[in-house]
């Protein structure tokens, strides 16, 4: 697979995506907020559960299936559904 198609791929798939750089994470793919706190946030991706554990976290913004969350990241975890094939 080219790295074209490796990134159209990439983007096509509704699973969750996370981008974290410093003190910023970007989730990609979100449908609902399960928990929101200081020290964590869960995301229903769907297919996927997505925690961020750490320190003064915060949702900067939600758009577009999108959510930027600020904070110290400590950990992120990613858990599948009982409804998985």
């Amino acid at each position: 697979m080219s790295l074209k198609e490796e990134f159209i791929f990439d983007f096509a798939v509704k699973m969750p995506r996370l981008l974290v750089s410093g003190n910023t994470a970007v989730l990609d793919n979100i449908k609902k907020v399960v928990l929101i706190s200081a020290s964590q946030i869960i995301i229903d991706s769907g297919s996927r559960f997505t925690a961020v554990t750490g320190k003064n976290l915060e949702i900067s913004e939600i758009a577009d299936r999108r959510m930027f969350i600020e904070g110290e990241i400590d950990e992120i975890r990613f858990y599948g559904t009982s409804q998985e094939d």
